[in-house]
């Protein structure tokens, strides 16, 4: 099982598309640095979530989204993209699945689910959403 790895990138056009591309990268990834299936699984519906947020309220630039094995008890992945405004500070705690007559408003709730770790960063007008999973 690899220990630790570099971070790989993968920068995407912000456009529906890219989710799927996003998905595929980071399953590809997680799969070469032995990722257990539960864990690719989480990570893979995570990043698809966090890909339709950055489309849905980002400023329409290029969106990176980011793997890595920090040691050998974590995954991460982190989105950034471009953001149309200044955002108010993003305390993941309060992230909650939207009742089900809502349309819209489950994909943070379901990330706070499935991650183990999440921390928010807003610099230079880009937002930085890394997820962390236990192996």
């Amino acid at each position: 099982m690899t220990q630790s790895s570099a971070q790989v990138a993968r920068t995407l056009p912000s456009s529906p598309a890219s989710t799927r591309q996003a998905r595929e990268f980071v399953n590809g990834e997680l799969r070469r640095l032995a990722a257990g299936a539960d864990v690719v699984d989480d990570l893979d519906l995570i990043v698809s979530e966090l890909m339709a947020n950055s489309i849905q309220h980002g400023d329409g630039g290029d969106i990176v989204v980011r793997v890595h094995a920090p040691s050998a008890k974590w995954f991460s992945i982190t989105v950034t993209n471009g953001v149309a405004s200044s955002l108010p500070p993003m305390d993941p705690t309060t992230w909650k699945v939207a009742a089900t007559d809502l349309p819209t408003g489950r994909g943070l709730g379901i990330v706070r689910r499935l991650a183990d770790e999440i921390a928010v960063t807003e610099t230079a007008g880009l937002v930085h959403v890394t997820c962390r999973r236990r192996r």
